[in-house]
């Protein structure tokens, strides 16, 4: 009997990879370990349905936590990392090392434990840093912020596990772009909805190109990559940037999305100056009040930067991307219509 554990696993993309996973059958069990269920009401109905086919086990943990007391029948072929504080700005400083670093080690000894000889890390393209120059796979990683930072480290937790037993076990570090999909709610959510309702304006970053990619896609690509390396296609540690090839631009997303809800697509833009000033008050306003208020300084100046992120190892071994921008909202839309009427 095969199992895979799924730390993280009630977040938004552990519910897409279980829902993929049991479609396709490459797990007889599948283990959820997370600190709480979905609140999401998307991801609530889909984490129902996933525990109604009696294949799929919560258990309620901290990766914080020791984990070697955890129970799982079966052989156990597969964890997959996804678990993580990353919501940025919206934590101290110490929590993103406490819960990304802290917990990349406890996985690790957890998968000593039951001898698993497969691990799916998923980091972030955070480790990259700030710079408007295209990253792929061999940039180097010199990140800026706390996330970044404990990404980085934890990759490196997870090499050095597989540096132990290098011919015999796998590794895949996936460094996914901007993620998005129903039951996201995060950044392309609120553009769907500032579209939708006649708020969107360029604030002069129509050009501006944001690394990024399906929900579904992502899952497609962790699978693909994983099992060719169980099939000895690829190295056993494999480390590769997930993202959309050519990398769209902000333009890119708001025509898309404007097909979508039958908007004409014409936006004004913004003059720099104007740009400046919003961003100077945005600042005081951050200084003033909480840190993970939706005016926040930090969070709005990602608006102004590019993340032009090659997904060179996936380019370069012929993956076949199967959604562009216009298949993927068509997807979303098509699995959960409320984010767009």
């Amino acid at each position: 009997m095969k199992s895979a554990v799924v730390f993280g696993g009630t977040g938004f993309i552990g519910l897409y990879f279980i829902e993929k996973v049991l479609d396709e059958h490459l797990y007889d069990n599948l283990y959820i370990v997370d600190t709480r269920e979905p609140e999401d009401t998307f991801c609530k109905i889909k984490y129902k349905k996933l525990i109604n086919t009696n294949r799929v086990k919560f258990i309620k943990k901290d990766i914080r936590e020791d984990l070697k007391e955890i129970i799982i029948d079966g052989e156990l072929i597969t964890i997959l990392n996804f678990a993580a504080v990353h919501r940025e700005p919206g934590h101290e400083e110490h929590e993103y090392g406490e819960t990304n670093i802290n917990g990349a080690h406890n996985i690790c000894d957890f998968a000593r434990k039951y001898d698993c000889k497969n691990i799916v890390f998923t980091s972030s393209i955070a480790v990259y840093g700030p710079g408007e120059h295209e990253k792929n796979e061999e940039t180097i990683a010199k990140p800026s912020t706390p996330y970044g930072k404990s990404k980085l480290e934890a990759e490196k937790i997870h090499i050095d596990w597989q540096n132990e037993e290098p011919t015999n076990r796998i590794l895949s570090i996936c460094r996914p772009g901007v993620v998005f999909g129903a039951g996201e709610k995060g950044n392309v959510t609120r553009l769907v909805k500032f579209i939708k309702n006649r708020l969107f304006f360029y604030m002069n970053n129509k050009n501006l190109k944001k690394g990024g990619l399906y929900v579904k896609e992502l899952i497609n690509m962790i699978i693909w990559v994983n099992e060719k390396q169980t099939k000895g296609q690829f190295p056993k540690s494999v480390l590769y940037n997930a993202c959309m090839y050519p990398c769209p631009t902000i333009e890119d997303f708001a025509k898309n999305i404007s097909k979508k809800v039958h908007h004409s697509g014409n936006f004004i833009s913004l003059p720099g100056i104007l740009i400046n000033f919003f961003l100077f008050v945005s600042l005081i306003f951050t200084k003033i009040f909480k840190k993970n208020n939706s005016f926040n300084y930090y969070r709005l100046r990602k608006l102004f930067r590019s993340n032009t992120i090659i997904p060179q190892f996936l380019v370069k071994n012929q993956y076949i991307f199967k959604y562009d921008l216009s298949s993927s909202f068509d997807d979303w839309k098509k699995n959960d219509s409320s984010d767009w009427n």
